[in-house]
């Protein structure tokens, strides 16, 4: 089996809470800068993702300030084509596919013309 490998934040976080629960907070959350409370209420949505010992845990790291939240295994840029071109294949439109990859739509178009053949060298000459 390989080793995971988590930033910092989430394996920290991982150690309170598992890795599944912090898998799924990186989902939601990675890449987008939050603003972590010094104590988070019972339902604030810290709290929701992390359950109260995780979001308790990430208050005490960095309460009163803002960070960008890692985005995780997930966040890879060999994950996003991947699940990019899943979806793709599976017939997602192209904004579709952008969306489920996290990539934009012309990385989407480009995969889709690479997926169906048309990738460099199949243009013909314009002369």
């Amino acid at each position: 089996m390989t080793e995971l490998r988590l930033p910092h934040l989430l394996a920290q976080l991982a150690l309170v809470v598992g890795v599944p629960r912090v898998l799924a907070f990186a989902a939601e959350f990675g890449g987008k800068r939050l603003s972590v409370p010094t104590r988070a209420g019972d339902a604030h949505r810290l709290v929701q993702a992390l359950g109260r010992a995780g979001a308790d845990r990430l208050s005490a790291m960095y309460g009163g300030e803002t960070i960008d939240v890692p985005m995780g295994p997930a966040g890879t840029l060999g994950e996003a084509r991947r699940r990019l071109a899943r979806a793709l294949e599976d017939g997602a439109s192209i904004d579709r596919a952008a969306s489920t990859g996290g990539l934009h739509r012309r990385t989407a178009q480009r995969m889709r013309a690479k997926l169906k053949g048309g990738g460099s060298g199949s243009q013909g000459s314009l002369f």
